[in-house]
């Protein structure tokens, strides 16, 4: 079984824009399904055709339409009610094997629902279950595949919902494929993701002849797996899918897509161009990749809803996940040091947690530096001697939720160790004009201080002297975009945007 970060078929859309059918009873059908023949029911047509349900109670499964495509819903009115979503007939007498897939997703606020799929191989046989599964992640499509048992000319598949409170039970692209057949691609994978690369593996049946790989709606036909696809672009937002090719005129559907994220290119820090983020660049993070270790809620960045200025945020229920930097090359820097602030306030019952870890390679394990499990209602400043130095150096915040009031990471620094934390509070500095096309002028509360410029990957590409409350920042070589100017005064510390025409 797998997951994948898109929905197949727009099922946000689906329960945003949705017009319900209730189903009713049809007349049994019987569909032959010879070798070499897939059977697909993604409920398009609006109806369930020759499909029919069983309930207890008020639950059913009924057709749910929205602005995309369909999908079969179970829907309860009580706690307790089941409803069985039955297939046709599937007549298997000349096949002598086949498997079955189908996608899933189940909606829940606080109890959740069970999806037991089974087969029986005549009407009077009793079912026999395959898998059942119980969840609350709506927001992304599963997978589930199965080699069929105990074919039959009178075959049938069906899905109980059962209620324990939850709100849909979503299911669609039920496929079946008979030996020969050319089945869709299933348990895709993408891993090894690296600036320019990324691996493509996904399961197979034996009689695929090539595949075709989309990616970003460009296709590249492949005939090994797994498959290294190169020549990406950093920083940059991918869609995978994958078709089998089994012959002359014989293609599989597409697989589900899945999506992913390239790193960032390696960026080189030496003593005099230290690393820096303080989030204030964007409300999305730049060079920084979410980790799932567990559950479906990674960091984001809270743009000063409940603490001043922009910073890291982790706060999903029961959930645990690592903020991941950039590849950073420091094997130039004369000290490697860490610099972080951190603060996790007081919940309910306690605080949650925040850990920070180091891996020296794209394949290296994660090493811990340092954990922090108890309350920090103020900010407080932590700094760590990176060991290991390498020309691939990545550091990892993982936050861990105990129910309480979030884990906050701001003020990100790797540099030489001569540098002294400061408090991002007091200073107040604007900037004119913004755009610039190439002199700005900064102006600030301060008398004297220093003015350092990074672009949006954490680089210092600039460095200058505040004299007298105001200077001057020459952009006009620089390349057009955003900017990030970090003005100090020894004590404290403010951030302000420069847009660059």
């Amino acid at each position: 079984m797998r997951h994948y970060s898109l929905l197949t078929k727009a099922m946000l859309a689906i329960v945003i824009a949705w017009l319900l059918t209730i189903t009713t009873s049809f007349a049994q059908c019987v569909i032959p399904i010879v070798g070499g023949q897939t059977y697909i029911e993604d409920f398009d047509s609006g109806e369930m055709e020759c499909w029919t349900v069983e309930t207890t109670g008020a639950g059913t499964w009924a057709i749910m339409t929205g602005t995309a495509s369909s999908v079969a819903a179970f829907q309860n009115a009580a706690l307790g009610d089941e409803a069985r979503l039955i297939s046709p007939v599937f007549d298997m007498s000349g096949v002598g094997s086949a498997t079955f897939s189908f996608g899933y997703a189940m909606m829940a606020l606080y109890d959740n629902d069970v999806l037991t799929v089974s087969y029986r191989s005549s009407e009077t046989d009793n079912w026999h279950e395959l898998d059942s599964y119980s969840l609350n992640d709506w927001t992304n499509t599963y997978e589930a595949t199965f080699d069929l048992p105990n074919i039959s000319s009178t075959y049938q598949i069906s899905f109980l919902g059962q209620s324990n409170g939850g709100i849909y039970i979503f299911i669609d692209n039920i496929e079946i494929t008979a030996a020969g057949g050319c089945a869709r691609p299933v348990n895709v994978e993408v891993s090894e993701i690296t600036a320019f690369s990324a691996l493509f593996e996904w399961s197979t049946t034996g009689n695929e002849e090539r595949w075709e790989i989309e990616l970003n709606e460009h296709q590249t036909p492949v005939e090994t797996q797994p498959f290294l696809m190169e020549g990406l672009e950093p920083e940059t937002e991918y869609t995978l899918r994958v078709q089998a090719v089994c012959g002359e005129g014989m293609t599989s559907e597409w697989s589900y897509p899945i999506s992913f994220k390239t790193s960032c290119d390696v960026i080189t820090v030496t003593d005099d161009e230290p690393y820096f983020d303080d989030f204030e660049a964007s409300e999305e993070f730049i060079c920084w990749q979410n980790k799932i270790e567990f559950g479906d809620g990674g960091w984001v960045i809270d743009p000063g809803y409940f603490i001043l200025n922009n910073t890291a945020f982790f706060i999903w229920l029961n959930k645990q996940a690592k903020l991941v930097s950039a590849p950073l090359d420091i094997t130039a820097v004369t000290n490697p040091t860490l610099t972080f602030r951190h603060k996790q306030p007081f919940g309910s019952l306690g605080a949650d947690e925040l850990s920070v870890w180091y891996a020296t390679g794209p394949n290296d394990s994660w090493h811990l530096l340092a954990e922090y499990t108890s309350i920090a209602d103020e900010w407080e400043e932590a700094s760590f001697a990176l060991p290991e130095a390498s020309d691939y150096y990545t550091i990892a915040f993982m936050g861990k939720s105990n129910d309480e009031s979030g884990v906050y990471v701001d003020d990100v620094r790797i540099g030489s160790g001569d540098y002294d934390g400061i408090d991002e509070k007091t200073i107040m500095a604007i900037a004119s004009p913004n755009p610039v096309a190439d002199k700005v002028t900064i102006s600030a509360n301060i008398a004297e201080g220093e003015i350092e410029v990074y672009d949006l990957f954490g680089r210092r590409v600039a460095v200058v002297t505040l004299h007298e409350g105001c200077t001057t920042v020459d952009l006009g070589d620089f390349a057009k975009g955003v900017y990030m100017a970090q003005i100090s005064d020894g004590n404290s510390i403010t951030t302000i945007k420069l847009v660059k025409e």
